[in-house]
């Protein structure tokens, strides 16, 4: 069973919200499919959004080699592939087609559009009366189906449940028991190991229909009377019995179907499919959203590569406080003026939610988060005072350009400071200032085999780039900038922060920025960095802010020296990662260590 292509304009540059784009080691196609973007990563490889050459959306598990090659994985996949062709259920992601000898082997199945149950309880709270009803009995005959023949889930978390327009759907089936890879959180894993029979998975559908129905999340106390609120039987006690410790103790998933849908007749299938079209309501899949520019690489000439070295070049060891040719646009430019005293005119006005909230104020991404322009302006006030702050950006241009890498990390406590490294095709580097005025300033080398940052030969800055300037200014630009007159902006509700990037380095392993949902939005602006041989860059971005008013990940892309003859189209793609409330710990060396 698949579903029909949707209307809305699905692209590499509008995709469906938690879809991220293609990473650099991501393939522009597997087999007839074209790659659009990632639904998700895990430890079997990539699920991806593709599209088939008649214009049908399709996920497209792809396994890397070093997980298909493991001993008897193709066998398993190809009888679990074999499996899904047989199933017949209207609640389970339907076969499509697969090649299970390919170097990478792949497994297509239906694309469901929607919102995942986890998504959908955070944005929307819990479910209610038939529509709860209706998922409980639509994923129970999913795994019926699956069970029949022989099937385990053994990876059934939130994230692999879907809620279409038309109803639940679970995904991923078989997947874990192929790779013998763990998947799905662990939370919802059944607490025995090695399970041979739907017993783990029935655990697993007993939590989620709990959490769909309370929005509570396992503990790690199992519990044979699970609190389910108001939740009337005979739900309430089949997830009861679906919780218990003891596998022998739980319910099958065929006799969880038939309990939810008395009546049938022995037609279980018929049974699901009247409940769906007469309960399954308040349920949407959201639309397409803008997304970054389309990863295409952009074939440039000899001249243009000396043109972007020269450029990477000069703004990563300029000491002009110009920022040259691309000015803010580099991780270490410093085109911009120091505007700490300017935020009423860059806020429009609305700076009262710079810092901490007052007592009895209101931040706007809770009151409305609609309101794109206030929540931008009280990001921005919030930058500007934060204690600590740790930011990474990463810069490329074009696709097969060498990736430039910063880390930003600011802290007032012991010692006010703060600490930019850089990582590049020509070295890595880091820039320290410290002291009340932030006046003191020393520079160094990092070996950019290892980014070990606790062993760097400083030695005293001379009109570095930093001079006349606060470092952190860079973090704040994209954002002043959304804010300036003719910008764009949009809301598009709450999505997922895709923290993990397409650049490798070593300046920034270790960072764990968590996983976790913003309030997300999209949009232009036009670079506010002074480039006189350029027309305006306008630039594609996706933003995304917590619930306390921070942001958490800016993405952003356009075409340097647009239109303009003299220089061909130059792609660049950048992004910036933020944490805030975790105290840094900078190393602020002694006049000894300084060298001359």
């Amino acid at each position: 069973m698949t579903s029909p292509t949707p209307t809305a304009r699905v692209d590499r540059g509008h995709l469906p919200p938690g879809v991220v784009g293609l990473g650099r080691k991501d393939p522009e196609r597997v087999g007839p499919y074209r790659t659009l973007g990632v639904i998700r990563r895990d430890a079997a490889g990539a699920t991806l959004l593709a599209e088939a050459d008649d214009g049908a959306l399709a996920s497209v598990r792809l396994l890397p080699a070093e997980v298909a090659d493991g001993p008897d994985v193709r066998a398993r996949l190809a009888a679990e592939a074999g499996r899904l062709s047989r199933a017949r259920a209207l609640c389970l992601a339907g076969y499509r087609d697969a090649d299970l000898q390919a170097a990478e082997p792949w497994l297509a199945t239906e694309y469901v559009p929607g919102r995942t149950l986890g998504e959908h309880v955070t944005e929307h709270g819990p479910l209610r009366g038939e529509t709860l009803t209706a998922l409980a009995a639509g994923t129970a005959e999913a795994l019926a189906a699956w069970h029949a023949l022989g099937g385990l889930h053994l990876a059934l978390d939130p994230s692999r449940v879907v809620l279409s327009p038309r109803g639940p759907k679970i995904v991923d089936p078989g997947i874990s028991s192929a790779t013998g890879r763990p998947l799905g959180d662990g939370r919802w894993a059944a607490p025995e190991q090695g399970a041979v029979d739907g017993s783990a998975d029935v655990f697993a559908w007993g939590l989620l229909m709990r959490y769909a129905a309370t929005g509570a999340e396992p503990s790690g106390t199992m519990t044979d009377d699970p609190a389910t609120g108001a939740v009337s039987d005979p739900l309430a006690s089949l997830i009861g019995e679906a919780s218990r410790r003891e596998p022998g103790e739980r319910p099958t998933a065929l006799r969880l179907l038939e309990e939810l849908t008395p009546g049938s007749g022995g037609d279980l299938g018929r049974a699901v499919s009247d409940l769906l079209a007469g309960s399954w309501t308040g349920v949407s899949a959201p639309e397409p959203r803008r997304v970054r520019r389309s990863r295409t690489p952009v074939v440039v000439g000899a001249a243009s590569v000396v043109l972007v070295g020269a450029l990477v070049g000069g703004l990563l060891w300029s000491g002009d406080d110009s920022g040259g040719p691309l000015g803010a646009l580099s991780p270490t430019g410093s085109g911009s003026q120091d505007t700490r005293g300017e935020e009423d005119a860059t806020s429009g006005g609305g700076s009262e939610g710079a810092g901490e909230a007052e007592e009895g104020t209101t931040l706007a991404v809770e009151s409305d988060p609609t309101d794109g322009a206030a929540v931008v302006a009280e990001a921005l006030g919030l930058v500007r005072e934060a204690p600590d702050l740790l930011y990474r950006e990463h810069f490329r241009i074009d696709e097969g350009g060498s990736p430039s890498v910063a880390v930003l990390e600011y802290t007032e406590e012991p010692v006010r400071a703060v600490r930019n490294m850089n990582y590049h095709p020509m070295g890595a580097s880091v820039s320290l200032r410290f002291g009340t005025d932030l006046a003191e300033e020393v520079e160094g080398i990092i070996d950019p085999a290892t980014g070990d940052t606790g062993n760097i030969d400083y030695h005293r800055s001379e009109g570095g780039s930093a001079t006349g300037t606060e470092l952190w200014e860079e973090t704040q630009w994209p954002l002043e900038w959304i804010l300036e007159p003719g910008a764009e902006i949009e809301y598009l509700g709450l999505s997922p922060v895709p923290h993990e990037t397409s650049f490798e380095d070593t300046i920034s392993d270790g960072l764990v920025f968590e996983a976790t949902e913003g309030h997300h939005y999209s949009g232009t602006y036009v670079d506010g960095s002074e480039r006189p041989e350029a027309r305006e860059t306008v630039v594609d971005f996706d933003l995304w802010i917590d619930d306390q008013g921070h942001p958490l990940r800016i993405e952003a892309s356009g075409v340097i020296y647009p239109e303009n003859p003299a220089h061909p189209d130059t792609t660049f793609d950048q992004e910036r990662d933020y944490i805030f409330h975790e105290p840094r710990e900078i190393h602020v060396p002694e006049e000894s260590e300084i060298g001359p």
